[in-house]
């Protein structure tokens, strides 16, 4: 929490001073004709930032996809195995908390590569399950499938949480972005409507670039599912919501003030993830 908010402020500064930078920066010229360079440069940088955007937004949609079946397939595997031989709903219930735990401890972005062993007990707990009724005996392809069906989900996702735009791209990027605002400063005629404005576009290219960046990271999708959306698997399997301690904003605490929930305390976040987990319990 405090390194995204020293992230905002720092992001906050960085803008003022391309801002203010318009305003007291001394007036300069070139003396060649920068028109057409402005246009050329500008072009490529459109061109390059709408492609890059436009490939970073397809893999997004497509790993907030892929999470929201994962989730509807524990959820389903729960109901099945209910089905199938009730004797083993604890068992898969514990397997399918763990998992889910070992996920929001490791954050979205992350948890596909540290959670092996989690998937690997779940994985071997669907095994065992097996029909006592023979009239569900039919449904246990329906489980395997549903094994299937995490397999790959995973191994997409090992691939989708990868970023499209490398270090050679941003620094292209980031070249253009300050070209154009190297010629744009050129512009300026000590008008202070024409700087404050030139300081506006730089600040705008500033945040198109840091949008590219929040989409290619997949920093969107961490906000938005991360720690809301996979606590509907935790309530369909019977289990309390789940919070690791750093999740746990003035917001969440607002909103489950009226019920019980779980929160893991880390011993030394981050460099280890041991913790023990604490029941929370209604706040009188």
């Amino acid at each position: 929490m405090e390194n995204k908010t020293f992230t905002k402020i720092r992001s906050i500064i960085f803008q003022l001073a391309l801002f203010f930078l318009a305003l007291l920066l001394p007036a300069f010229k070139f003396d060649f004709d920068i028109s057409t360079i402005l246009t050329v440069v500008t072009l490529l940088f459109t061109i390059l930032v709408g492609f890059f955007i436009a490939a970073a937004t397809s893999n997004y949609l497509r790993l907030q996809t892929i999470i929201s079946d994962e989730d509807a397939s524990l959820i389903s595997l729960f109901g099945l195995v209910k089905i199938l031989q009730p004797a083993m709903v604890k068992k898969i219930r514990n397997s399918i908390d763990k998992y889910m735990i070992a996920a929001l401890d490791y954050g979205l972005l992350d948890y596909s590569e540290y959670t092996s062993g989690e998937v690997d007990a779940l994985l071997n707990t669907i095994d065992e399950v097996t029909p006592t009724k023979k009239h569900t005996e039919s449904l246990i392809q329906n489980l395997h499938n549903i094994k299937v069906n995490i397999i790959s989900i995973r191994q997409e996702m090992a691939v989708l949480i990868k970023r499209i735009v490398t270090a050679r791209h941003w620094f292209i990027l980031v070249s253009l972005a300050a070209i154009i605002s190297v010629i744009l400063l050129s512009l300026r005629s000590g008008n202070i409507i024409t700087s404050s404005l030139i300081g506006l576009i730089m600040i705008t290219l500033y945040q198109t670039l840091r949008l590219l960046h929040q989409i290619d990271s997949n920093l969107f999708l961490a906000s938005q599912l991360a720690y809301e959306v996979p606590q509907k698997v935790f309530l369909a399997i019977g289990q309390l919501r789940y919070y690791p301690e750093y999740a746990l904003s003035r917001k969440i605490k607002k909103a489950l003030k009226n019920e019980r929930y779980r929160v893991g305390l880390y011993k030394n976040f981050p460099e280890t993830m041991e913790k023990k987990i604490k029941i929370v319990k209604p706040s009188k």
